[in-house]
């Protein structure tokens, strides 16, 4: 493996004043693009253009978005997309044609999109320990990408393997709340979990008219979906629960350290708290669960194949009633509506809450407050 320096190596040459003629207009002259560089750019507007479509384009359309492809000798751009097409199929990019209405092309994204990545214990501790050392690395210039993959790994730390491994790796990582206050309760909570000590929260639940103070067992911390999550035994609801670690308000770990106060059942993973689907899981205590009807657009076609949970359903809609051919809607209960919001906003139109009436109206209420901010300032929503 060939090693890089951390450093890069700077080349001064000192001269007084530059000789005038060929030589000095040369050396002034501004550096060229390469036709590598050109062709690369190329190749990721044709892959983005693909990707961000969902549905078929014709290849009319391709070369109207992109200039490149217009060219005065018209066979100098059909040669040019024919190596593009080739070079991303090299890639291992799946592009779909067909010749239905001429030629056109898409590029599946469920297809393109790289199945979830299963480790076992041994690689798990392997990634983390070459993360720790990457961390540990004096003027690293990719400290916030290691950072960020022991945030990922982090959420499951085998006990097998923790004379390799610390428990509860990467707990003293900055997380997306960086106060000083999230820091001292990540560390305690992780101290909690390490030596089995119970813990007293006030948690204000994200639907909660105030917070509520509640004994929780501590089985582990996880990182998943941008934000840190405790997973343990609620003793008021007598039940295995989730609570967002930034919603904690208080916290105070039970006395006499050194001195487990419960034992996590037997079986308890974990790992499968973070494989949950955003779509469904019931992120915190005073989380109601809805009955949730989706309309997915056909330009969007692939996150009706996300996991909506065993028990959803998907239908098609009738093009009378949505408008246009190829609507699907999705019906799956959720205790998560704020990730739902989220992602219907995102979707800029492709997707729709049909049910609930609050959850639609939520939608709207936020869409129509990003229209106006945008008003404002003068520019389009």
């Amino acid at each position: 493996m060939t090693s890089h320096p951390t450093t890069p190596t700077v080349v001064i040459v000192a001269n007084s004043k530059p000789h005038k003629g060929k030589a000095s207009r040369a050396a002034a002259a501004k550096p060229k693009t390469s036709r590598a560089d050109v062709a690369d750019e190329r190749i990721l507007q044709l892959l983005l253009l693909l990707l961000d479509a969902g549905v078929p384009m014709s290849r009319a359309e391709i070369f109207e978005r992109i200039r490149a492809y217009q060219t005065k000798k018209p066979e100098a751009g059909e040669r040019k997309f024919e190596r593009d097409k080739d070079d991303l199929r090299t890639l291992g990019v799946i592009i779909e044609e067909s010749n239905d209405k001429g030629d056109s092309y898409r590029i599946s994204q469920k297809g393109y999109e790289l199945p979830p990545i299963e480790l076992d214990d041994d690689e798990r501790v392997a990634l983390i320990l070459a993360a720790e050392s990457l961390r540990a690395a004096e003027g690293l210039p990719y400290r916030e990408l290691a950072e960020d993959a022991l945030r990922k790994l982090s959420f499951y730390a085998p006990r097998l393997n923790r004379a390799y491994a610390p428990a509860q790796v990467g707990i003293s990582l900055p997380s997306r709340e960086k106060g000083a206050r999230m820091r001292r309760t990540l560390a305690q909570l992780s101290g909690a979990v390490d030596g089995r000590k119970q813990v007293t929260i006030t948690y204000a639940a994200g639907n909660a008219d105030k917070p509520s103070e509640r004994k929780v067992d501590p089985y582990g911390l996880i990182y998943s979906a941008g934000d840190w999550q405790l997973v343990g035994l609620c003793h008021l609801r007598n039940a295995q629960r989730t609570f967002r670690v930034d919603r904690i308000v208080k916290l105070k770990v039970a006395p006499k350290p050194g001195t487990p106060d419960f034992e996590p059942p037997a079986g308890f993973d974990l790992a499968t708290y973070a494989s949950r689907s955003p779509w469904v899981f019931q992120p915190g205590e005073g989380s109601a669960t809805l009955d949730v009807v989706l309309d997915v657009g056909p330009e969007r076609a692939w996150m009706a194949e996300e996991n909506f949970g065993a028990d959803a359903t998907v239908q098609p809609v009738p093009e009378a009633e949505a408008g246009q051919a190829g609507w699907v809607r999705v019906y799956f209960r959720s205790g998560n509506p704020g990730y739902i919001v989220t992602r219907v906003l995102d979707a800029a139109g492709n997707m729709k809450v049909v049910a609930p009436p609050e959850l639609r109206a939520r939608v709207r209420q936020i869409a129509g407050a990003v229209a106006t901010a945008c008003r404002a300032e003068g520019s389009a929503p």
